[in-house]
């Protein structure tokens, strides 16, 4: 491949530490690692939790803009005033702008999304006249015209493909790579050392689609034969308050630690009995990925999509979609079920090197 071509551009709306854009450093950076010239393009860097993840051979640019419908003439300039040859776009809204953009520029570069979300979910869930009528929409409209739509599991692809009638080969695969830093720390552990602590933990921001009000309605009933149980909830959002509320009409207000956003998630991983997701939708979710390449079993309900395609035996139990009697059998059962070696062997098929093959693949 000639050098001039292995360069590529990913473009993201901010850096303040989602499950997306750990995906995208992780991403950015291994390409760099081989030989790529690669910038990372952010809207806005306040609250650039990850900013110092970026490996020093990434070119981290920003164009100083708070929200992505105020981003089109911003990215319209950048686009003419920069070479750019292949783009990945993290974030639908920002695809549709650069569809946009891309075609009044006439300029002539490969246009790949990256699908973070289940988009039939996602889209008929939107709330406010402005995402439910206007982004919607240009999504409906735009989204396709891309070159290639990357799905981070099969569940996604097929979502997409009924929805726009899209080909297989337009919405490719790629599953999520492990966050590097986990993948690093997991390969220097003891399994057999590890000490496992009395909580449930679950990770993610503090909103609807996490649904954590199901974690704390289950937990409340596992914690009444088990007083010295806790649940810890790592991750900050507008739900905090009213989640607070929730722990105390079920009496655990005492019980449930919440502990914002973590910029080291490892040791919550590890002494967890099990990591719990109870989203009611998800793209592909990096928590559960986590959560077993450090040996740690997964309780997640059975939601659309992802947690189907990476549960099995060895790491953890797929629960009945919005099931808390399930949750709470599930946590009932889960101490001392699982091998931590066996659970960390099943998230070899995420090894970032995969990842990192298949979208050098695309890009060439």
């Amino acid at each position: 491949m000639d050098v001039n071509e292995k360069k590529v551009t990913f473009l993201i709306t901010a850096l303040e530490g989602g499950g997306a854009e750990a995906v995208c450093v992780n991403v950015a950076n291994g390409l760099a690692e081989r030989g790529w010239d690669v910038t990372l393009l952010v809207l806005r860097l306040d609250n650039a939790a990850y900013a110092d993840r970026i490996n020093k051979k990434v070119k981290l640019k920003t164009i100083n803009v708070s929200y992505v419908r105020h981003a089109f003439f911003s990215l319209l300039q950048y686009v003419r005033n920069n070479d750019l040859r292949q783009v990945i776009v993290f974030t639908y809204q920002l695809t549709v702008m650069m569809v946009l953009v891309r075609a009044i520029s006439y300029r002539r570069f490969k246009l790949v999304a990256r699908n973070i979300n289940t988009l039939s979910e996602e889209l008929g869930r939107a709330k406010g006249f402005w995402r439910r009528h206007v982004v919607s929409r240009l999504v409906d409209i735009f989204y396709c015209k891309a070159d290639y739509i990357i799905n981070q599991c099969q569940g996604m692809q097929l979502d997409l493909i009924e929805r726009y009638g899209i080909s297989q080969e337009q919405a490719p695969v790629i599953y999520n790579s492990v966050n590097q830093r986990i993948e690093e720390y997991a390969a220097t552990l003891d399994w057999a050392s590890i000490e496992k602590q009395d909580y449930f933990l679950c990770v993610g921001r503090l909103d609807e689609q996490k649904a954590f009000h199901y974690a704390i309605e289950a937990f409340s009933k596992v914690a009444e034969k088990s007083p010295e149980l806790r649940l810890k909830i790592v991750g900050q959002g507008r739900l905090e308050a009213q989640l607070r509320d929730l722990a105390k009409a079920y009496g655990v207000e005492e019980r449930v630690d919440f502990e914002q956003f973590q910029k080291d998630i490892v040791p919550f991983y590890l002494g967890a009995r099990a990591t719990l997701l109870t989203s009611l939708y998800e793209g592909f979710p990096n928590v559960l990925i986590e959560s077993i390449t450090l040996g740690t079993p997964v309780i997640a309900f059975d939601c659309p999509n992802g947690p189907r395609e990476i549960i099995n035996e060895q790491n953890g139990f797929l629960v009945e979609y919005l099931s808390v009697d399930g949750l709470v059998s599930a946590m009932n059962h889960i101490d001392g079920r699982f091998d931590p070696a066996l659970v960390h062997q099943s998230a070899s098929r995420y090894a970032t090197k995969y990842a990192l093959d298949s979208y050098e693949e695309l890009l060439k």
